[in-house]
């Protein structure tokens, strides 16, 4: 969960630059911390695009926000969601004969890597997933899946995955210049 509050401070330079419309600031401060809210979501999710081979749809609609009000100026983006399962990201299936190459993806647009578990397993496609074997035997089975979505956040949030750096000073470049674009709104 990403959280951007209003701390005391911001809220006297706002009044300040408001003056006699001061009781306005709690709907400048409200009107700015949600679209920066919006602002964050784009920023992460087309981060994330950069970072992974998961399309972009896939992080919007595990990343949820809960908007500020004007008696609460606290906003969030709220990721969801369980692992991804391989198929998801950019893969390609294993040979089907026995002895062929196993079934590869790409993660973290890092090339396409082949799946092949510690005991020598080889991962395939089957009914539309990539899956391996558990042991010798035929059966069981499991599905391959990667990190989740709110560890994929994260890691973008955090800069990590070859990203250029952290999100957190843009967002907060962000929320400064709503702040002002509301401010002018109303002073003119």
């Amino acid at each position: 969960m990403i959280t951007y509050e209003v701390n005391r401070a911001e809220l006297e330079l706002v009044e300040k630059k408001l003056g006699d419309m001061k009781s306005k600031a709690p709907q400048v401060f409200k009107n700015a911390v949600n679209k920066t809210a919006r602002q964050a979501r784009k920023r992460i999710a087309q981060s994330a695009k950069g970072a992974y081979t998961v399309k972009q749809v896939g992080f919007n609609n595990h990343m949820k926000i809960k908007y500020a009000s004007a008696g609460n100026l606290t906003a969030s983006v709220d990721a969801d969601g369980k692992p991804l399962t391989i198929i998801r990201f950019k893969n390609r299936a294993g040979r089907p004969k026995k002895g062929g190459s196993a079934a590869a993806a790409d993660i973290t647009n890092s090339g396409l890597k082949q799946l092949v578990s510690s005991q020598g397993g080889k991962a395939f496609k089957m009914n539309g997933l990539v899956m391996q074997r558990v042991g010798k035997e035929r059966k069981p089975l499991k599905v391959l899946h990667s990190n989740s979505v709110p560890k994929m956040v994260e890691k973008v949030y955090k800069g990590e995955r070859g990203m250029a750096g952290a999100l957190k000073e843009p967002i907060q470049s962000d929320l400064r210049k709503n702040l002002e674009a509301e401010i002018k709104k109303i002073v003119g």
